[in-house]
């Protein structure tokens, strides 16, 4: 699963949440605050965690994954950068959106 419908999950799990602890009434901005929730997720982790920006900014890198057709961060490199560009995903795509579904 990847860290952008982790998110997104999350955020819409918190969002039906908070609506069936609400009273029940038919209200068509219900709809409009899921799809802003998730497309705000959406952002959340496509932007600042899946784009070029980190390793443009000297955080981390991509390189060939499995058969070399795709690529991904390094996960194998043992740098300062990388590993804490890792532990960041794992605590704020991965932890944090566990933690609020849960």
């Amino acid at each position: 699963m990847g860290i952008v419908s982790l998110v997104s999950l999350a955020v819409l799990s918190y969002e039906r949440y908070s609506a069936v602890l609400r009273y029940t009434k038919a209200d068509v901005s219900d709809f409009r605050k899921a799809w802003n929730s998730s497309e705000l997720s959406f952002q959340h982790g496509s932007t600042p965690w899946c784009g070029p920006w980190p390793p443009c900014w000297g955080w981390s890198s991509y390189g060939p994954e499995g058969p070399g057709t795709t690529c991904s961060v390094q996960w194998q490199s043992r740098s300062g950068n990388s590993v804490s560009y890792v532990v960041c995903l794992f605590n704020f795509c991965l932890l944090l959106p566990l933690l609020l579904m849960v």
